[in-house]
C-alpha cells in the first residue's frame, strides 16, 4: 500500500490533491461528510455513513429492532452486514432496556387478597426466590418494547441447575406491572422495525416461587 501526502486543496475546497512520494502520481480526494467525520475523529458517525451506503437499514431501524428484543447478531445476519457495525448503535438502546427493567422493579404490586399496594416488584421477587433457594447472584433482568408501547420484562434465574424465566407486562405511563398471561412461543417472530413481544432466550418459563 502506497503512502500519499497532501499537496494542495482545490480553490473551492471541494477536494484535496494527494501525491505519492517524490514526483509521483497525483490523486484527487473529494471532501465529503465521510472524510470530515474521519478527520474529526467522529468514528461512530463514519460508521453510520457506511451503514447507510452498504445496508438498507438506517441506524434508527437498527436501534428499533434492538429495542424490540433482537440481538446484534440477528440483525447483522438478516441485513448482511458485519456485526461490528450494528454494535455501533446498540449501546444507548441496551441502556434503555436496562433502565426500563429497573423501573419495572420499582413499581409497587398488590399481594393477592390485599387492596393496598405492597412492596416493589423487585423486592417481592428477590424475597420469594431467596426463600426458594435460588442463587440471587445469577438472577438477570431484561426488557424489550412491544408494538403497543408497553414493555415486556423478563426475569431469568436458575433453580436446581435448570434455567427458568418469569415475565411481566410493564406500562411505564401508568407505572403498572402485571404478570404476563401468554406462554412464550417456541419460535421468534419475523424481523421488522415494529414487532410483537418477541421470545427471548430458549429458557423454560414458570412462575416465581410463592
Amino acid at each position: 500500500m502506497q503512502e500519499l501526502r497532501l499537496v494542495a486543496v482545490s480553490e473551492d475546497g471541494t477536494y484535496l490533491v494527494l501525491a505519492t512520494a517524490g514526483r509521483g502520481t497525483r490523486f484527487t480526494l473529494p471532501v465529503d461528510d465521510r472524510l470530515r467525520a474521519a478527520v474529526r475523529g467522529h468514528f461512530s458517525r463514519l460508521g453510520q455513513f457506511e451503514i447507510e451506503v452498504e445496508s438498507p437499514l438506517r441506524p434508527k431501524e437498527i436501534q428499533a429492532r434492538i429495542r424490540s428484543g433482537e440481538t446484534a447478531e440477528e440483525i447483522a445476519e438478516s441485513a448482511g452486514i458485519p456485526v461490528e457495525r450494528v454494535r455501533w448503535f446498540e449501546g444507548p438502546v441496551l441502556q434503555e432496556r436496562e433502565y426500563m427493567a429497573q423501573q419495572a422493579q420499582r413499581v409497587a404490586v398488590r399481594r393477592p387478597g390485599e387492596s393496598t399496594p405492597g412492596p416493589p416488584l423487585g423486592e417481592t421477587v428477590e424475597e420469594r426466590l431467596g426463600r426458594g433457594g435460588v442463587d440471587l447472584e445469577e438472577v438477570e433482568w431484561d426488557s424489550w418494547k412491544c408494538e403497543d408501547s408497553t414493555w415486556r420484562v423478563r426475569l431469568s434465574f436458575f433453580d436446581n441447575g435448570r434455567p427458568h424465566a418469569a415475565e411481566w407486562v410493564f406500562d411505564p405511563r401508568r407505572r403498572h406491572v402485571s404478570p404476563s398471561t401468554r406462554s412464550p412461543p417456541a419460535s421468534r417472530p419475523s424481523s421488522g422495525t415494529t414487532r410483537p413481544c418477541p421470545t427471548r432466550s430458549p429458557r423454560s418459563s414458570r412462575a416465581v416461587p410463592p
